[in-house]
């Protein structure tokens, strides 16, 4: 990554794994977001920075704090990609074990499938109606 003084910083590796251990659970895929900010510094080179170690934790920060790393946010299905048929069948918000076994029971038998907030499972013997 290029400094505002011209020279170069390498992050190291007990770093990356600290700041892994702190933002990969907040969906922050960290590899790629210096990959991004390396990006970012050789595109602006007159908001290059000193403390590069300061501006890595709290670019991870923002990234935390705004859901993710784009490619982390992705692999959730928008609300709009969601037919209203999984939207209908949808038992990922039932935190209950018991409860969500009894939707899931109920959503197979009424309509054959039921949707886990990214998976649509069906019920091989008793295909939806219009399907094979």
């Amino acid at each position: 990554m290029l400094c505002k003084d011209g020279s170069t910083y390498e992050p190291k590796q007990e770093d990356i794994i600290a700041w892994e251990r702190a933002y990969s659970q907040r969906g922050v895929d960290v590899r790629q977001e210096l990959l991004s900010m390396e990006s970012w510094l050789d595109a602006n080179p007159t908001r290059r920075k000193v403390d590069m170690k300061r501006f890595i934790d709290n670019w991870l920060k923002r990234a935390a704090a705004t859901g993710g790393s784009p490619k982390v946010k992705s692999k959730k299905q928008s609300s709009r990609a969601i037919s209203v048929e999984d939207k209908l069948a949808d038992v990922s918000w039932v935190e209950n074990v018991e409860a969500k076994n009894r939707a899931i029971n109920h959503f197979m038998g009424k309509y054959g499938y039921y949707f886990d907030g990214e998976v649509r499972h069906e019920n091989p013997q008793n295909p939806v109606q219009g399907k094979t």
